[in-house]
């Protein structure tokens, strides 16, 4: 098992302690390269102006990682970006909280604070693509705007275990992973690409969490324990939306609560019915995907779980008031 006691406050000082742990030469690179038999795969640091630290993992480890961090006095958060193909189990925990997953995707976005202890679990040769960014709550609120707020991300992150699953990374969110991998090192204009691509999701992260927190905000009191049955139940909703949605009934059982209780306290938490919201969210990423310029109206409507591009289009114009080839138009 390849173990790590976190300590660091620098990607540098991770590289290093990785380096050490696997038997891997470092020779201060902003990079290392696995190889057996610690595993395969690189990690590599990314430091960006505005005091921005960046870790891309493509790895595959041939034995059990775990990486642990003790709770400390100094606040900072930890942005991660994590797609992960579990071979055998994984294993995530916070102040004693445990989720754990079994032979699936684990592909989601989440923040993390030092606040409490984290510690993540993951079983041999499961293949790891991730993207974390380190920051401090001074960063948070200088360059976020987020000074009244910073006690709202707190209460999001003390959900613990539920944030794990808290934002399902759609084709958007991987697609600008994909592309930090893709810049080309000797491209004189690189750090103002990859400034862009990690703001960009930054800015789609923090973007949602407001959306979800004013949501939380807004006068109800939803015990915690029923605030993650029903993040367990959003997440149902959008994490494939090619595909039909679980029928009330179904989602009841899943959350082991009564239909009814579940229908109202959805609604009082997300401020719309279960499937309005899933309506909601398909069509956005429909329109997301339509104003990339990347994809045909048969692949967006297929991607979104519309059988045909007629109820698509029909669809799409009752949400935003245009048909999708007005809106192509109008970009």
């Amino acid at each position: 098992m390849i173990v790590l006691e976190l300590s660091h406050t620098d990607n540098k000082s991770l590289l290093q302690m990785l380096a050490a742990t696997t038997g891997m030469p470092y020779h201060g690179e902003d990079f290392i390269t696995l190889h057996p038999p610690a595993g395969e795969g690189v990690i590599k640091v990314i430091n960006l102006a505005e005091e921005l630290q960046v870790l891309l993992a493509d790895v595959v480890f041939n034995s059990y990682f775990l990486a642990k961090r003790k709770p400390s006095d100094k606040r900072y958060y930890v942005l991660h970006f994590d797609d992960v193909l579990i071979n055998d189990t994984a294993t995530f925990t916070v102040d004693g909280e445990k989720l754990e997953k079994k032979q699936t995707r684990h592909s989601v976005a989440r923040l993390t604070s030092n606040v409490f202890s984290n510690a993540e679990e993951v079983s041999a040769y499961s293949h790891i693509k991730s993207v974390k960014v380190f920051f401090s709550e001074a960063w948070l609120k200088k360059y976020l705007g987020l000074d009244d707020t910073v006690d709202g991300l707190q209460k999001y992150i003390s959900l613990k275990t539920a944030c794990f699953d808290g934002e399902p990374l759609d084709a958007e969110y991987l697609s600008l992973m994909d592309e930090l991998w893709n810049a080309k090192k000797e491209d004189p204009l690189q750090n103002i690409f990859l400034q862009n691509r990690i703001t960009l999701l930054i800015e789609r992260f923090f973007t949602r969490l407001a959306e979800k927190m004013k949501k939380w905000d807004g006068g109800h009191n939803i015990p915690q324990e029923d605030m993650e049955r029903f993040m367990q139940v959003e997440h149902l909703l959008v994490k494939d939306l090619s595909e039909k949605p679980p029928t009330i009934d179904q989602l009841s059982k899943l959350v082991t609560m009564s239909a009814t209780r579940l229908k109202k306290g959805f609604k009082e938490m997300y401020g719309t019915g279960i499937y309005t919201y899933y309506q909601k969210a398909r069509l956005q990423k429909a329109k997301e995907m339509l104003l990339s310029g990347t994809h045909s109206m048969k692949d967006i409507a297929a991607a979104t779980g519309f059988y045909n591009t007629a109820n698509f289009a029909t669809a799409f114009k009752k949400e935003f008031n245009l048909l999708p080839s007005q809106m192509v138009n109008r970009a």
